[in-house]
């Protein structure tokens, strides 16, 4: 097998071990969002048990339950547009393919004689999908952390690789021969030239 192929392969290991950590960075943080918001409910859920237990004036009750009632819902509501659990299960899942397919790439890159140009195709082909079946994007704060740790060191997947400002050099005005030092626009007046009786040349300006 030919070093391209070789290299491609390593590139793409490269590639799938930062996606793995750039997952795995995004699920952590979405678990925790999850677990603290989950201690509210925890709570809510105790006192109402503990109140309705016990002999408290109804009135009072009836107020209480609302307000927890109602901050119940509001934070299942929240939950839910956020789509916390779904973010945690699919990142989870990205992971995990991406480690398989790292693992993968390493068994060829030890078996060289077995790396065709199927295999690099198809490896490429299986990075791709994984990134097609993710479902939702990536913490700015998580692809920072990971360019810090890895640029320069390994190949980096396009999410973070392809994230630098290109700033087009300014090139400087250049004066024509018409222009003066100080002023862009003062163009030399015009001059003409009569002839006299002596048959002598004179200069002469012209106001425009």
């Amino acid at each position: 097998m030919d070093e391209k192929s070789i290299r491609i392969l390593q590139d793409y290991r490269d590639k799938c071990y930062v996606s793995n950590i750039l997952c795995e960075m995004n699920c952590d943080f979405y678990r925790k969002v999850r677990q603290i918001v989950n201690i509210p409910l925890i709570l809510s859920s105790t006192i109402m048990g503990i109140m309705n237990s016990s002999s408290f004036p109804e009135n009072d009750l009836k107020i209480a339950n609302i307000v927890l009632n109602a901050s119940t819902s509001l934070l299942l509501s929240l939950i839910g547009n956020f789509k916390v659990a779904e973010k945690v299960s699919s990142f989870r899942n990205s992971a995990l393919k991406f480690n398989k397919l790292c693992h993968f790439i390493e068994d060829k890159l030890m078996n060289e004689e077995d790396i065709t140009n199927e295999t690099v195709r198809q490896v490429i082909i299986d990075y791709d999908n994984i990134y097609e079946s993710l479902e939702f994007s990536f913490s700015s704060r998580s692809k920072e952390k990971c360019k810090q740790r890895f640029a320069g060191k390994r190949t980096l997947p396009n999410i973070l690789n392809c994230e630098i400002d290109f700033k087009r050099p300014k090139t400087p005005l250049r004066k024509s021969s018409a222009v003066e030092k100080n002023d862009l626009f003062c163009v030399e007046e015009p001059v003409v030239f009569v002839k006299e009786e002596n048959d002598k040349d004179t200069r002469v300006q012209v106001d425009l």
